[in-house]
């Protein structure tokens, strides 16, 4: 006997609905977000024994998170002179969300977390100035300006290494769609990555994605300083999630959407056009030649 066959346009139109009917989450709870337990907290004043050279490994590939926690105490004393108290609940979350964006971003994600951590001590004053303080919470926030400014000059030069699979991003972005949480995939992918996986991989039609994106990104434009500031996130990762394959869709988002994005033309991280080089090798994962699970 036949099941009755599920029509795409019905199902595509859901989805969307989930897009606007779920919050917008805020940066750093974007995907499955890791609760510090509350219980057994524990916090430690650093000590020079603390921070000797000699306690870490020369190979940062076999560090832990615990590892950057004590990393960055080290180099705290070292362009400080004072100590750092490490709270190793919260600061070992703040180092593991920043090893996989490395890792969802191709990047082997201990060699480049341990290069982030230098150059926001590099730019300590700067992001002290801004931020009101220098800590591994607040250096988190610097995540898309180091990898704009400093590995995407890379990327187009072709001059770096962006094989490096930890999570599959096709896993990624399934994960969301399945717990309901499709603004994420816009949000912490950019539009040409969300958009490219619910049409081309999931085949819905673009005029239904392209309606629901709309309405998600007019509310977003009209909201509250903080819901705009997530709209200029969405951008921007739209853009530094470049280069994208050819037949990839809605990369002319900047055309679509230009009366909402041109307040943000003038920010520093804005581009006209997507940068240049080879895109990452897992965006071919959402060609259609590829799509088993195609529903």
């Amino acid at each position: 006997m036949k099941s009755k066959r599920v029509n795409k346009d019905d199902v595509a139109a859901a989805i969307i609905e989930r897009i606007m009917s779920q919050p917008v989450p805020a940066e750093g709870q974007l995907m499955n977000p890791l609760n510090a337990e509350k219980k057994n907290r524990k916090s430690s004043q650093v000590t020079i024994s603390d921070i000797d050279a000699d306690n870490l490994s020369q190979d940062v590939k076999s560090w832990t998170v615990r590892t950057f926690v004590d990393y960055f105490s080290k180099k705290w004393q070292k362009e400080t002179g004072g100590n750092y108290k490490k709270t190793y609940t919260s600061d070992q979350i703040v180092f593991q969300d920043i090893g996989k964006f490395m890792a969802s971003n191709g990047l082997e994600k201990n060699e480049w977390t341990k290069k982030f951590i230098d150059w926001c001590f590099k730019k300590r004053s700067d992001i002290t100035k801004k931020s009101g303080h220098f800590m591994p919470q607040t250096i988190r926030n610097y995540l898309n300006q180091f990898y704009q400014d400093v590995v995407m000059p890379m990327v187009e030069d072709d001059k770096i290494d962006r094989t490096y699979v930890e999570t599959p991003i096709l896993d990624e972005i399934k994960q969301a769609d399945a717990d309901g949480k499709a603004s994420e995939i816009f949000l912490r992918f950019g539009i040409p990555i969300a958009a490219t996986y619910f049409v081309v991989y999931r085949g819905f039609k673009e005029p239904v994605v392209e309606k629901g994106l709309t309405k998600m990104i007019d509310s977003l434009c009209k909201g509250t300083p903080e819901e705009r500031e997530k709209l200029s996130l969405m951008f921007r990762r739209s853009i530094i999630r470049s280069p994208y394959p050819k037949w990839f869709v809605f990369l002319n988002w900047r055309e679509m959407y230009k009366s909402q994005s041109s307040s943000f033309v003038d920010e520093n991280w804005w581009r006209d056009l997507d940068y240049r080089g080879q895109e990452l090798p897992e965006y071919l994962k959402l060609r259609p030649d590829d799509n088993e699970n195609n529903e």
